[in-house]
């Protein structure tokens, strides 16, 4: 690696975040809390009493729910 890199005052600057980091935290759990129980709803109208089907309903919306909610904390951060 070139010395001249190594010099003071040649790293990149890096805006800080305007959501704190737990803040983000946060936001990936509530979205998935939500789209869980969303999931969980429609589960159950969907298949009655199968407590499986629910199960899996609850998974899935919460696995998406993460995933939204830490798209949306990325977009937030940029």
């Amino acid at each position: 690696m070139p010395q001249s890199r190594n010099r003071a005052g040649h790293h990149h600057y890096q805006k800080p975040s305007a959501i704190p980091a737990s803040q983000r935290v946060k936001g990936r759990i509530i979205w998935a809390i939500l789209f869980a129980v969303f999931a969980g709803l429609i589960a159950l109208f969907a298949a009655g009493e199968s407590y499986v089907a629910l199960l899996i309903g609850v998974i899935i919306g919460a696995v998406v729910g993460y995933f939204v909610g830490k798209n949306m904390e990325r977009d937030a951060k940029e």
